[in-house]
């Protein structure tokens, strides 16, 4: 599917449909974001949320596409760096004596994340 969404996307920077600037591609992100949380916030129907997301999934893929990154590269990295944090974060869960962030509040989660994010971030320079 991400080939395919390419190939849209590629096709519509040829026919001349492409943001100017990454600003544009940007505020298209905000827009897409605040549609979700519409979608959300009004309780509209699983599909209607789904289409949302979807519609920012192709704008952020835009953004980066417009960079002259590689999407799959991009997601890729991503994903590892995703897993990398979640490993740390796993272990400070364990240092924090619990099997895992199962019942735990938002912030003790956002708190564990930003440490793990810190721990993650040191270790690559």
């Amino acid at each position: 599917m991400l080939k395919r969404l390419n190939h849209a996307q590629e096709d519509a920077a040829r026919f001349g449909f492409e943001w100017p600037n990454t600003t544009n591609a940007l505020q298209q992100i905000i827009s897409e974001c605040q549609e979700v949380q519409e979608s959300m916030t009004h309780n509209e129907s699983q599909e209607r949320l789904q289409e949302e997301i979807g519609d920012l999934i192709s704008a952020a893929l835009s953004l980066c596409r417009f960079c002259g990154f590689d999407t799959e590269d991009t997601l890729l990295k991503a994903t590892e760096k995703f897993e990398s944090r979640m490993a740390i974060l796993k272990s400070l869960t364990e240092e924090q004596g619990l099997p895992s962030l199962n019942g735990q509040s938002i912030d003790f989660m956002l708190d564990l994340w930003k440490k793990a994010k810190t721990i993650h971030d040191r270790g690559k320079t």
